[in-house]
């Protein structure tokens, strides 16, 4: 089988660019340009990353400020992402607090985004700062794994005062045609058609599952005899998301980092 994870990437980030998906992403980028801070929440697997990943090249293009920051967990991560939006700053040497306050100017001369994935804490430090960007200085749009009840009842009591923006889903429609592209630019050996609507079922509109679950398709493990082991391929693949990416932790007080 041929390994090619990157075709699977590029045929899920042109699903993401359809119409529904771009007039998603320009109304959040407004938003955020006019320095407005959201939070974008929705299960693992649902295409955030990627989303955002579209969002920050796209404001590149147009030489915005944009930074990224891969995870979130505290106000060091809100800072990095800070200085990728704003090279120039020229932050090397300096202290911490030297450091927050020359990017906040740098902002502040020309307002900036900052995309921050996978978050799972909300400091008191990282609050505060976020609150001294506002005002159309720099928007920012906090991006949260959100599957259980639980990471809901802890994502409703962080309580940072920003809208928070669920992730819309894609239609089984949607994921099937993305499904048997995906097969056929990974060389894979056809699957029936049955199977092919349980798998897209069974992503449950996320197309970032959708591709871990090609991944692991390209793997001997889920053949037998050139047939699917269909059970085994969406519980690996359930689990593997869940496994690598955390949800939102407790409030962490004031004192506590």
């Amino acid at each position: 089988m041929v390994d090619t994870p990157r075709a699977a990437q590029h045929s899920a980030e042109r699903t993401l660019r359809s119409r529904a998906f771009r007039a998603f992403a320009a109304d959040l980028g407004s938003r955020l340009r006019a320095g407005s801070h959201l939070i974008l929440y929705g299960p693992r697997g649902a295409g955030k990353s990627t989303l955002l990943a579209m969002m920050c090249e796209d404001n590149r293009a147009f030489d915005a400020p944009c930074g990224l920051a891969a995870t979130t967990s505290g106000l060091g991560d809100v800072i990095e992402a800070l200085a990728q939006a704003y090279p120039d700053a020229d932050i090397d040497g300096l202290g911490r607090r030297a450091a927050r306050a020359r990017l906040r100017r740098a902002a502040d001369r020309a307002s900036g985004v900052l995309l921050l994935d996978h978050a799972t804490m909300v400091t008191t430090a990282m609050l505060g700062y976020l609150r001294r960007l506002r005002g159309g200085i720099a928007g920012a749009l906090l991006v949260v794994d959100v599957d259980t009840e639980r990471e809901r009842d802890r994502l409703r009591a962080w309580r940072i005062g920003a809208l928070s923006v669920r992730m819309p889903l894609a239609s089984d429609r949607q994921l099937h045609r993305l499904l048997m592209a995906s097969i056929r630019r990974a060389a894979l050996p056809g699957i029936e058609p049955e199977l092919a609507r349980q798998i897209a079922h069974a992503a449950r509109g996320r197309i970032g599952w959708l591709r871990a679950c090609v991944d692991r398709m390209q793997t001997e493990d889920y053949w037998r005899g050139g047939r699917l082991h269909l059970a085994a391929l969406c519980t690996d693949t359930e689990i593997g998301l869940r496994e690598s990416r955390p949800g939102p932790r407790s409030w962490r007080r004031p004192g506590t980092g």
